[in-house]
């Protein structure tokens, strides 16, 4: 017999959400085929990646982000990989992961449009 309280995952307090001021919201979303790993904190974009500064017709743009990832995720290689990102509430800006050539400062007013309040 199958016990319907299962322990499936385990809870590790981490620095990532820096209060409840604002309501915490999620969404679950699927990411492209890849590889790879993405940590808890990684902001992702609109083509579900790390966000980061893109070059489009010799010209410097910054991803569009969508939200940030709640959980370690490892991309497959073969299938898509569905994953939650918080939408909405506080977070502390040190700990936001995002890519090489930009910091979180370069995205906090499209992050503060979508309900993402760096602290």
């Amino acid at each position: 017999m199958e016990y319907a309280c299962k322990q499936v995952g385990e809870y590790k307090p981490d620095k990532l959400i820096a209060g409840n001021t604002h309501p915490i919201d999620t969404k679950g979303i699927t990411l492209s085929m890849g590889s790879g790993t993405y940590l808890r904190g990684t902001l992702i974009n609109r083509q579900g990646t790390i966000c980061n500064i893109q070059i489009v017709e010799e010209e410097e743009v910054l991803d569009q982000p969508i939200g940030i990832l709640t959980d370690d995720i490892n991309l497959s290689e073969t299938d898509v990989t569905k994953v939650v990102i918080y939408i909405s509430g506080e977070f502390r800006a040190s700990e936001i992961i995002v890519g090489d050539d930009v910091t979180i400062d370069d995205f906090e007013r499209d992050l503060r449009m979508l309900g993402i309040f760096l602290k």
